[in-house]
């Protein structure tokens, strides 16, 4: 009989229990080791970053002052109403409420929230809020302490729609602006400079932002400030712009449809830029909202587009100042060349007329340009063939980029035969040339490009570089030196005495100040066959556009300018009267007489079946 129990078999199992225990405890010891020593530090951090949470404090942009000091774009201190949504037990409810304390859509609350990306990220529920709106928030804070009100800069535009395309406007960066290596660093929700200077030098005028290190409580919600770190403003950029002579030209112009710029002859300086309709930025710096931004869109008037660099127009007899330039380097005629005009030029099997029926009979270079005579540059065409004046047209700076400190600029075109049979796969016709000869047929220029084909005649033969900045934070801008064209003396001394006759007793006498001697040229450029113009006069938008370019006072030049009415069927009616208001105000003069009235000025044309007319 057995007297004692056999334990063997549970001290096994206890033995392997023991040593499954051990085991765990020193796995155990182990990752407490990793946890305490070696990953100390990470886990402090994120300790810490759960009690102090890090609020990046926007840094103003910096101002954009005129040549002369004056402000031109500012910041303004404005209140943001901001929704943390994680800090809300009942995002639902809170949604609701916040709406109508802010008399807000629901579904607009909601699409804010859906386009933040980092968790606690707070949302902008309602930009540039009013009094009355901080204070329901402020006194429901205890109610509702999810919603908040920070303090933001906001950019403020003083002149609103005057020179609203040169300044630009902000926005959020954008999704495609954020694959951009210039907008690198770039968070998400940030504003960022959309169109203009704001856009061009938006490295510079953004500063450096700030940081609010804040302390949260377990629910996230702040309960103290541990330390701030200052935003730094953008440094302020003086532009070239004159803020008086900006306004001179939106009052000069009206508000009607077209364009306008002034420039230093001899820096390339701009000083005055305006294209109608325009568009007030200030309605962006709170974000625009949906609808507004459609109707923007979709205007059929596009006055989103900055028509001194973007819009490209046939220049009419504008173009002709080129062909005089062209003409006379080539020598294909002297200033004392003449030809017959009888109201009209059979050639190539074509009826090109002039806008004069009875014709302008035998005229020099200078009473051509004068008075516009198409006859004339026909002849001058014929001549110089195409080759040589698209040489020598885009030489002067014609169909081809400016390089001005803008985005977007167009390059217009300047057609030859090569072009044609790259683009139309066809060959050049010898009539296509006579059209070209005034500034129809392809020619496409862009406002600032005949700007500055007005200063090269005004400074003696150099291109300059069209430019906007002038300063930053003191330090004068580069810019690229003006390109000699090496003119001869004896040519520019011709064109500008034509110029000087084109308002003196010419198309252009509209634009005469008194006191000071004014070149210039005006031309009009049809856009609609001249058979459907004559089949409805009066349509408005089949009218042609007006051209006026000029520079004063010719002893002297200080401003040259291009000024384009569209539809505003003829130049020198049109044009001119705003070159001639702008530069007396300028200049401290007495106001152009309305009682001084050029001579009619049609359409420059086109062959389209019937004999055209054109028109300077």
């Amino acid at each position: 009989m057995r007297i004692y129990e056999d334990l063997r078999n549970v001290q096994g199992r206890l033995g392997v229990m023991q040593y499954v225990f051990a085991g765990l405890m020193a796995l155990l010891a182990v990752y407490f080791w990793q946890l305490q020593v070696v990953r100390a530090r990470y886990f402090r951090a994120l300790a810490e970053n759960n009690r102090i949470r890090p609020m990046v404090v926007a840094a103003p942009r910096g101002t954009l002052l005129d040549r002369h000091g004056r402000i031109l774009v500012d910041n303004r201190a404005s209140f943001n109403v901001i929704l943390t949504p994680e800090h809300s037990d009942d995002l639902g409810r809170t949604i609701e409420r916040l709406a109508a304390l802010l008399r807000l859509e629901n579904s607009q609350v909601r699409e804010r929230i859906s386009r933040r990306q980092p968790p606690f990220q707070s949302v902008v529920v309602k930009a540039d809020a009013t009094i009355d709106d901080v204070s329901s928030v402020e006194a429901r804070r205890l109610e509702e302490p999810e919603a908040n009100v920070e303090v933001v800069p906001l950019r403020s535009y003083p002149l609103a729609h005057a020179a609203a395309h040169a300044l630009g406007r902000v926005g959020e960066v954008t999704d495609r602006q954020l694959t951009l290596t210039a907008f690198n660093g770039i968070q998400p929700g940030t504003l960022v400079g959309q169109a203009g200077i704001e856009w061009q030098y938006n490295g510079v005028l953004m500063g450096k932002d700030g940081v609010r290190r804040v302390i949260v409580n377990s629910r996230g919600l702040e309960v103290g400030e541990a330390g701030r770190e200052p935003p730094v403003q953008g440094p302020p950029v003086t532009l070239t712009l004159d803020m008086d002579l900006q306004k001179y030209f939106e009052q000069a112009l009206g508000g009607r449809p077209g364009s306008a710029v002034a420039l230093d002859p001899n820096t390339g300086e701009i000083l005055a830029m305006i294209s109608n309709p325009s568009f007030d930025p200030n309605l962006f710096s709170t974000g625009i909202e949906a609808a507004a931004w459609a109707r923007l869109v979709k205007d059929p008037e596009t006055p989103l587009m900055n028509r001194v660099i973007q819009g490209v127009y046939s220049p009419g007899s504008s173009f002709k100042v080129a062909m005089a330039l062209a003409a006379l380097e080539e020598r294909v005629i002297t200033p004392q060349t003449t030809f017959y005009c009888p109201g009209y030029l059979s050639i190539y099997g074509t009826v090109f007329r002039c806008h004069k029926e009875e014709g302008h009979g035998t005229v020099n270079l200078q009473k051509a340009i004068a008075l516009s005579c198409n006859v004339y540059f026909y002849n001058v065409g014929v001549r110089l063939e195409i080759e040589r004046i698209a040489r020598h047209a885009r030489a002067l700076g014609l169909g081809t980029s400016t390089g001005i400190d803008l985005p977007s600029e167009a390059s217009g075109l300047i057609p030859d035969p090569e072009w044609k049979r790259r683009v139309v796969k066809d060959r050049w016709y010898p009539s296509e040339t006579v059209s070209i000869a005034i500034g129809q047929g392809g020619v496409l220029v862009t406002p600032l490009q005949m700007a500055r084909l007005a200063a090269v005649v005004a400074n003696g033969g150099k291109l300059v570089q069209p430019h906007l900045i002038k300063a930053v934070a003191d330090q004068p801008a580069e810019v690229p030196p003006a390109v000699d064209l090496h003119l001869k003396p004896s040519t520019l001394e011709a064109v500008r005495e034509a110029m000087i006759a084109v308002v003196s007793e010419g198309t252009g006498r509209r634009a005469m100040i008194q006191g000071i001697t004014v070149a210039g040229k005006t031309g009009s450029a049809q856009v609609v066959a001249h058979a459907r113009l004559e089949a409805d006069k009066k349509a408005h938008e089949l009218q042609p556009h007006g051209w006026f370019i000029c520079f004063a006072p010719v002893e002297n030049p200080t401003i040259a300018m291009a000024v384009l009415v569209e539809h505003g069927t003829a130049g020198g009616q049109s044009a001119a009267p705003v070159a001639g208001q702008v530069l007396a105000r300028y200049f401290g003069k007495p106001l152009p007489s309305e009682g001084v009235v050029p001579a009619p000025e049609p359409p420059t044309a086109t062959p389209t079946g019937q004999p055209p007319r054109a028109a300077q």
